[in-house]
């Protein structure tokens, strides 16, 4: 059960700490607004003067060559053109932007001069038909344009003219449109727009003319682009800007030329391929007008018109062996003459494909070697031969150079065995025709001729135009997803991210303030701070911080909120006097109250003056007695020399008569006296030790109901503690913002080791909103309280 009720008391001090540390920072609260509406403006400032930059995405897949390929099947013995593996996004994306292609964005649109307007806060990019002129230039050296840097700013004025000026060369040129400008590192002329924009004569704009190489390495940071998924073939590239439509053009321009270079790319091999057969169709042609030629001739010269129908009879066996010798004769031509064209090139060139071989392995491996000539050549574009990635690619090349070579090889080995077969069955047929005329056995053999050439002609003519055909629709190498695309809202500046910034740092600047402020003081700023350290000890009453233009003292029918914080502490204060003298019966008569403090300046002669004041208020006989004889200070207070006899006199001559020296009649209280401190002795300790003190609190004692003693602070001197045995309370004084915390151990010292009798703690110079709720921020009339101070 004890634990519980200690648990719940734990409980309700920690609650009560939490609210009291929440209250210390809200009664700050100016400075928290102030701050916040300090950062807030400075935060809409910068939003309202800053140029807001936006993302725009376009999306495009990258096709798989299946996806794309021609399919070329209508023709005889053709299959789809092209057959590529999977591709390679991470090859993709590195070509997406490589300086070959940026270098071809820049080129088409202009990139390298930059045009501004000047607004009233800030300046507006200006992109495309948003430009009310045209900056041509001049063609110079090719590699002196594209380093040409320079800047200057224009202003239109009336009939067509402008002025130009470049601050840095402080140039100035007046010039008119269509006039060639000279002064710069390149010479242009600014021309009129065809899209009939108004030039008013108010506008500015400035020109940035940027190093292409320099361009190019921006550019390349400000695009980004990124695989979409692990396992599509989307590609998404952004980039960021303060022109929508710049970004845009840029994205969709950038996607075109990269288009086209993968057409390009895969219109090379149409290209070789149908290269390589009008090479040999020019051989072929040569070869068959010989045969046609000897024909014609052998005819004219034998007589021979039309071959013997006994001949064509005893052909007809050999009909079969004949065609399938035909096709491994054809085999062998085109196999051979691929494998020359193999051997016999220099470098890495792409192959011709589709050749009618009917070796699936070496069709299979030319597909392949030209897709890594392809890569290959990419790579090159924006790379130099020693790329590790180059350098592997020549590797591979040369393996499937060799791997093809083998396949060709075998495929050869094959073609002859099959074919000296086929003539080996011939032969059989040739023994029987041996009896043939010789005529007829000579125009076969040219017939024979005839027919071989007059195929391969045709197939070659067939490839030709298939290779043709490819080459006219090559099929785009990605699909567009989403032309570029701005969005509406800026990604910077974040306005809701910088105002939330902007709210939270003007919140936290004066917390931390408040925070280190509070770190730092060692002062005592409230009651509770009392009650936490000098737990056996209870503060009476809170006296208010009075301002300069308050009185210092009550008077006579005081409504005042200091007048109501003293009768409260009159009320405690004679409380616990009755309360002493029912625990004490010696202390029956007891009614002396010692006023004392740690340090000078906490207000204890100020607290006795008015503590005095106020019991003297309720008809009660009152003596106020300055004691502290070191640095007397009631003087101050009322009309009187500081040197008038006083305390000091009256322990020092045994013949002074205490009623003497009472001063009467110094306030606007009749039943109020006043004791000065007297003259300021050199052995004020010596003086109060004797018993002369103790005879004159007795007398005072039984003329007065009250004796309020002003006593020297405790912390420099011992005057108080000689003389605390006549006191049956102190009156300990701890001033708000002044008395150190560490002061309070002293207190808390004095207390336990009984220095000083019945200690009754006066908290005073209170702030009206510091100690929530225990303090006196309030008024006895009707006055309203502002609506500011609403705790």
């Amino acid at each position: 059960m004890m634990n519980a009720e200690n648990q719940r008391q734990y409980t309700e001090e920690e609650n009560e700490d939490l609210k009291f540390l929440i209250f210390k920072y809200l009664k700050n609260w100016p400075y928290f607004l102030i701050s916040v509406i300090i950062f807030i403006l400075i935060a809409v400032f910068y939003l309202k003067y800053s140029t807001p930059i936006y993302q725009t995405s376009t999306s495009v897949k990258v096709l798989k060559d299946d996806e794309g390929g021609v399919d070329l099947s209508g023709l005889s013995a053709s299959t789809t053109l092209f057959n590529y593996s999977k591709v390679n996004l991470e090859n993709e994306i590195q070509i997406f932007k490589s300086r070959r292609m940026l270098g071809r964005v820049i080129d088409s649109l202009q990139l390298t001069t930059t045009v501004y307007k000047v607004g009233s806060l800030r300046d507006e990019l200006l992109f495309g038909e948003e430009i009310p002129f045209k900056i041509e230039y001049i063609e110079n050296d090719v590699e002196e344009r594209s380093t040409a840097t320079f800047n200057f700013s224009l202003r239109f004025k009336a009939n067509n003219s402008f002025e130009i000026h470049n601050d840095e060369r402080n140039i100035s040129v007046l010039a008119s449109l269509n006039d060639t400008i000279r002064e710069f590192d390149e010479d242009f002329i600014i021309k009129p727009t065809v899209f009939n924009h108004k030039i008013n004569n108010s506008d500015e704009y400035k020109i940035y003319k940027i190093d292409r190489n320099s361009l190019l390495s921006r550019l390349s940071n400000e695009i980004s682009i990124e695989a979409v998924g692990d396992k599509s073939d989307v590609l998404r590239a952004s980039v960021k800007g303060a022109n929508k439509t710049r970004n845009e053009t840029i994205l969709n321009t950038l996607v075109k030329v990269f288009n086209q270079d993968g057409v390009e790319d895969k219109r090379l091999i149409s290209k070789r391929t149908k290269e390589f057969v009008e090479e040999r169709l020019k051989i072929l042609v040569q070869d068959l007008d010989t045969v046609e030629s000897g024909l014609v001739e052998f005819k004219k010269d034998r007589g021979v018109v039309n071959v013997e129908a006994s001949v064509e009879e005893l052909f007809t066996k050999e009909a079969t062996s004949e065609s399938e010798k035909f096709n491994i004769e054809t085999q062998l031509a085109i196999s051979k003459d691929f494998r020359n064209l193999l051997v016999n090139q220099s470098g890495y060139t792409l192959l011709p494909a589709n050749l009618g071989i009917e070796s699936e392995s070496v069709n299979r491996l030319t597909n392949t070697y030209n897709e890594l000539i392809s890569n290959r050549n990419r790579l090159l574009s924006s790379s130099t031969e020693e790329n590790p990635m180059v350098l592997k690619l020549n590797e591979e090349l040369d393996r499937i150079q060799d791997n093809i070579l083998v396949s060709l090889k075998t495929y050869l080995q094959a073609l002859t065995t099959s074919y000296q077969r086929l003539r080996s069955r011939e032969g059989r047929y040739t023994g029987e025709i041996n009896n043939l005329p010789q005529v007829e056995k000579e125009l076969k053999g040219i017939l024979r001729q005839q027919g071989i050439k007059e195929r391969l002609y045709v197939f070659l003519l067939q490839k030709r135009e298939e290779a043709a055909l490819s080459y006219a629709i090559t099929s785009p190498t990605i699909k567009i997803v989403d032309f570029a695309y701005t969005g509406s809202t800026p990604i910077s500046p974040k306005r809701n991210m910088i105002l939330l910034g902007a709210f939270l740092i003007g919140l936290g600047l004066p917390f931390g303030f408040l925070y280190l402020k509070f770190l730092l003081d060692t002062k005592v700023n409230n009651r509770a701070e009392i009650e936490k350290e000098l737990t056996g000890l209870s503060v009476f009453g809170e006296v208010p911080q009075l301002s300069n233009s308050q009185p210092k003292m009550l008077k006579r029918n005081d409504q005042s909120a200091l007048a109501e914080a003293f009768r409260i502490f009159r009320t405690n204060l004679l409380h616990q006097l009755k309360f002493s003298k029912n625990q004490d019966p010696a202390t029956v008569n007891s009614k002396v109250i010692y006023v004392t403090s740690s340090i000078k300046g906490e207000g204890k002669t100020f607290t006795a003056n008015n503590l005095a004041r106020v019991i003297a208020s309720s008809n009660k006989k009152v003596l106020l007695i300055g004691a502290d004889l070191r640095n007397p200070q009631i003087h101050m207070y009322y009309d009187f020399d500081r040197n008038l006899p006083g305390v000091s006199d009256y322990l020092f001559n045994e013949n002074l008569d205490i009623r003497s020296i009472i001063q009467k009649d110094k306030s606007d209280f009749k039943n109020l006296d006043i004791l000065s401190s007297g003259s300021v002795p050199p052995n004020p300790a010596e003086l109060l030790v004797e018993n002369r003190f103790e005879e004159l609190i007795d007398v005072v004692k039984s003329i007065y109901d009250y004796v309020i003693v002003d006593t020297a602070p405790t912390i420099y001197v011992t005057d108080t503690f000689l003389i605390s045995k006549y006191a049956d309370v102190t009156v300990y004084v701890v001033k708000q913002g002044l008395t150190e915390k560490k002061l309070l151990h002293h207190i808390k010292e004095v207390n336990n080791k009984k220095k000083l009798n019945h200690i009754a703690l006066v908290l005073n110079g209170v702030v009206s909103d510091t100690n929530f709720g225990y303090g006196y921020g309030y008024v006895y009339n009707d006055t309203k309280k502002p609506f500011y101070k609403f705790w």
